[in-house]
């Protein structure tokens, strides 16, 4: 556990902000990851606002403060609820998460009438990251709040990938996709910064991309919901009012999201902060000084949790035969198909991989290796844990108190299965999110 809290803690919100933002005189710089930098002179800004969403957005928003110190003339984020943080200048607002509630509308309204009040001579500062999506909401005319909702359960339990849920959301929304820098005036100056919790570090993808131009289609978001047989569900699954504003995006009545090279993004400066690569990397830094051989896999996982646990158990039987103390690391996030019957437990993608990689291991009397599976936000699906570890004291539970694991999974239950185990990994909200990750460590001396 030392090297998740190791790497998680050096990717906190205010650490890669206060890497990548620095004052200098009157000049404020933003690196990015790869080292591509944006610099504008404070002087020649009235005045200067903070907005956003997302897991990540209190802890950012914290160490902007700090760096601008008595420059920032308000503002508002929305973060989870139970969300930490301390005494602000600007508006902190809590709404729900993973389901947009009317806390998360009546934020978002108050971010967009901020927006609404800054000129050309203005300076703002857009928090963004993972939870966004949902914390910042804002349903297109002619959809309820309640139907936004609906559609978002759906997406959820249908085993759609993130990429695909915000597809969706983007066309169901009048602030994703780019769309709300259509609040502010032509000209105005916004520095994006981002942290990245979907694969491939899409900015459009990631809190589906609010300051970001949007290359999708209403024509993709059908096909989407074609794709896991909601579009043509009976009227409770997807509403008339979703197809209609759908149907006519498609024939044109209805503006599509804003696309690369749309002038309204000529001053807007999106800035990549944090990845899961990097949280991927602190983690084997601090494998690598207790002398343990690393090999880390990438940050490319995606697909069903339950073929990511067979993948991983496939990794831990490697260990078989001597071999110096190693480890494996693995990041991205996988997608769980529920029940439709609705007969599910609690759990998420992470528990449910290390319960599959539990059912296939088969560790010797005498290994010592520990799979873990955590998300570096702290939340799993619909459980209080961040993840689950299974060791062989796990395998050797499971047989001592005869726990059927496949029942478990039938059922998506894997938290209340490794409840039973002592196996879940409780940390809270990290306050961060940057996708999950996934550690196999051989410590068996041969």
């Amino acid at each position: 556990m030392s090297a998740l809290e190791y790497a998680i803690d050096s990717v906190s919100p205010q650490r890669l902000v206060k890497t990548c933002m620095k004052q200098r005189g009157q000049n404020l710089l933003c690196t990015d990851l790869v080292g591509q930098a944006v610099s504008v002179n404070l002087d020649k800004f009235c005045d200067i606002y903070i907005v956003g969403a997302g897991k990540a957005a209190a802890g950012m928003s914290a160490a902007v403060c700090e760096i601008l110190k008595h420059r920032i003339s308000g503002g508002t984020i929305i973060v989870p609820y139970s969300s930490r943080y301390s005494g602000s200048p600007i508006s902190i607002r809590e709404a729900s998460h993973p389901i947009p509630d009317k806390a998360a509308v009546r934020g978002t309204e108050e971010i967009i009438n901020i927006l609404k009040r800054t000129t050309e001579s203005d300076l703002v500062i857009a928090l963004v990251s993972g939870g966004g999506s949902a914390l910042m909401t804002l349903p297109r005319k002619g959809i309820s709040l309640s139907e936004k909702q609906s559609i978002t359960k759906q997406l959820l339990s249908s085993g759609a990938s993130i990429k695909e849920m915000n597809v969706v959301r983007k066309h169901l929304s009048q602030v994703k996709g780019g769309q709300l820098i259509s609040s502010l005036k032509s000209g105005t100056t916004v520095i994006s910064l981002i942290i990245s919790d979907v694969v491939g570090d899409r900015l459009d993808i990631v809190a589906s991309g609010p300051t970001v131009p949007d290359a999708s289609t209403f024509k993709d978001a059908r096909m989407i919901l074609k794709k896991y047989d909601i579009w043509k569900g009976s009227t409770d699954r997807l509403s008339s009012s979703v197809k209609k504003i759908i149907t006519n995006g498609i024939k044109g009545i209805i503006k599509d999201t804003p696309k690369p090279r749309d002038p309204s993004f000529g001053n807007v400066h999106n800035i990549l902060i944090g990845n899961n690569a990097l949280v991927c990397s602190y983690a084997a830094r601090y494998f690598e000084t207790k002398r343990l051989r690393v090999k880390s896999l990438g940050s490319h996982f995606q697909g069903e949790a339950r073929g990511f646990g067979i993948y991983v158990a496939k990794l831990a039987s490697s260990f078989a035969g001597p071999r110096k103390p190693s480890v494996f690391l693995l990041g991205g996030e996988t997608t769980i198909r529920l029940n439709k019957t609705g007969q599910n437990g609690r759990g998420g993608r992470n528990q449910e991989a290390a319960l599959v990689a539990a059912i296939n291991s088969h560790f010797g009397k005498n290994s010592d290796i520990t799979i873990c599976c955590i998300g570096t936000d702290g939340i799993d699906g619909n459980s209080r844990a961040a993840g689950a570890v299974v060791t062989p004291r796990t395998i050797s539970l499971i047989a001592e108190k005869r726990i059927q694991l496949k029942s478990y999974l039938e059922k998506h239950d894997s938290y209340n299965a490794f409840k039973k185990l002592h196996s879940n990994i409780m940390t809270g909200r990290t306050g961060t999110n940057l996708n999950d990750i996934t550690i196999v460590c051989n410590l068996t001396q041969k």
